[in-house]
């Protein structure tokens, strides 16, 4: 399990980096995320909902918010990502009241969208500001990196505020905008997001939402790319790796709340999709952290 390090201990950024293989994770991070998708196409889940992704998708993405993406390829995949700790954001406090209002609100209630498809403009806007970014990091001063992140943010966030995130225009869709297939597979992710931490069956599960259980499976797999129980088993993994990071949960508490039913399993699982035990990936972590504080 490779841990990715913060520049900074504020911020991690790329520019444009290419992907040549199929894209697919479940996870949540530490930070306030922007993914803009360059090329590429592909699915993203977010709070019960699957959305379609192409190119000029920006995706707002809050911090330690589950979420899934998978980008198709080949042909390419292209994306930018920045993401920001909220102890980077506390820094505007005092200079920008109401710039730090507006991300304190965005941060703590609900987004009425999180994923934006951008019109021409404002993809190429999008597109000049990180390229800005990746020049004044890779051509400047080293001790001037923390501060040009700080005003791409300020200036990234104006620009989302006043043209991109409108509340009331940036409504979800009305539900009869949505395919047949789009508002089933919404009701299915529903479904799993309230039932994941207990143990369910496909039978049982099909009868709950009145499919039958091979068009339940075969709907799932042609739209999300894998089955219910691996979706599912991701899911559960995902939230256990949150909760490892607390370091008031044992193993064992750990697998019960997350929907595993036997505790070698659950190890195995875990193993078997980050590297490393349950046991020893906390051991890493609070390395880590004990490494940022010397």
């Amino acid at each position: 399990m490779k841990f990715k390090k913060w520049e900074d201990n504020l911020y991690l950024f790329n520019y444009r980096r290419t992907y040549t293989e199929p894209v697919e994770y479940f996870h949540a991070h530490e930070g306030l995320e922007l993914l803009y998708i360059h090329e590429g196409s592909g699915k993203y889940i977010i709070d019960d909902r699957v959305f379609s992704l192409q190119p000029g998708t920006l995706i707002v993405i809050k911090p330690f918010q589950v979420h899934y993406i998978r980008m198709i390829v080949p042909p390419i995949y292209i994306r930018s990502l920045l993401k920001i700790k909220v102890s980077f954001i506390e820094q505007f406090s005092a200079l920008f009241p109401q710039f730090t209002s507006f991300l304190s609100q965005m941060l703590e209630q609900k987004m009425t969208v999180q994923v934006f498809h951008l019109s021409g403009k404002h993809s190429v806007q999008v597109d000049s500001q990180f390229l800005q970014l990746h020049e004044q990091i890779r051509l400047g001063p080293p001790n001037l990196r923390k501060e040009g992140v700080m005003l791409f943010f300020l200036n990234f966030f104006m620009f989302f505020q006043t043209q991109i995130y409108i509340p009331g225009e940036n409504a979800a869709p009305a539900p009869w905008t949505l395919s047949r297939a789009t508002k089933q597979i919404n009701s299915i992710l529903k479904w799993i997001d309230q039932h994941y931490k207990t143990s369910f069956t496909i039978p049982f599960m099909a009868s709950e939402l009145h499919f039958s259980p091979n068009y339940l499976s075969k709907l799932f797999k042609e739209q999300i790319g894998k089955t219910i129980m691996e979706y599912t088993n991701e899911k559960r993994l995902e939230e256990a790796r949150m909760l490892l990071q607390l370091r008031s949960h044992s193993v064992e508490e750990i697998c019960k709340e997350t929907g595993f039913t036997y505790t070698s399993y659950f190890i195995q699982m875990f193993k078997k999709k980050y590297g490393l035990t349950p046991h020893r990936y906390r051991e890493r972590l609070e390395s880590q952290r004990d490494s940022l504080i010397e």
